[in-house]
């Protein structure tokens, strides 16, 4: 197998904040994105056909051509732990476009179905979720990883600090919803990604509203569930 093993500079972990960025979010102090990792990096023609496949399947984001899903045996070695599942995710940040998955993902569980187990890891930036990658094990595989499923944001550079205050979201909800008259709104990351305000609102189809944390502007609509 050609890897290379390649350094992080962790300065520029540190510096960033959150490990991503997108345009406006990104602040001018914000260092070049890493293009080197701590871990030794796979490629895409070190996997194998699964046992009766004839090639490696690779889906790709229409609109970012980032890889988002890998079926194929991603390595010869057994994955026995979640930390065996999140080293083996880590040698294939180049491929996937993720900066340091051991400060970005947190382990949030196993499910097993079918002689198979899905490792799930959480992405979180300054608390928050912002995305979420699985590994998932086949049995009748040796145990080894056949399937990488990224749900990844690239937050490289991104600002967790709203420009819009949590007041400030609860009235431009109220502009056009009514509201609690004592309603809070909860921080997240939007898909975008976007720094959003969570409001929930009164309204016969409407439950709660996304707050651009930017600008003020309504970015979605949760319906009202039965």
């Amino acid at each position: 197998m050609n890897r290379r093993v390649l350094a992080l500079t962790a300065a520029a972990v540190m510096l960033s904040g959150c490990s991503g960025s997108k345009l406006s979010h990104k602040g001018s102090d914000v260092p070049d994105r890493p293009e080197t990792w701590s871990v030794e990096q796979r490629t895409l023609e070190d996997i194998t056909p699964m046992t009766g496949e004839e090639q490696v399947y690779v889906t790709r984001d229409e609109e970012t051509d980032a890889v988002k899903i890998i079926q194929g045996v991603l390595s010869d070695d057994p994955i026995n732990n979640e930390r065996e599942a999140l080293d083996l995710i880590a040698s294939y940040s180049q491929v996937m476009g993720y900066i340091d998955v051991y400060s970005e993902l947190q382990y949030s569980g196993v499910t097993e179905y079918s002689h198979k187990l899905d490792y799930r890891f959480d992405q979180y930036c300054d608390g928050m979720q912002a995305g979420y990658v699985e590994l998932m094990v086949d049995f009748d595989e040796g145990n080894r990883a056949v399937v990488l499923n990224s749900h990844y944001a690239d937050l490289w550079g991104f600002d967790p600090k709203p420009k819009v205050s949590e007041a400030e979201a609860v009235k431009c909800a109220q502009d056009k919803y009514r509201t609690d008259k004592n309603a809070k709104a909860e921080l997240t990351i939007a898909d975008g990604p976007v720094l959003a305000w969570i409001v929930p609102v009164n309204d016969e189809s409407v439950a709660e509203v996304y707050i651009d944390a930017n600008n003020g502007d309504i970015i979605r609509r949760i319906p009202v569930t039965d």
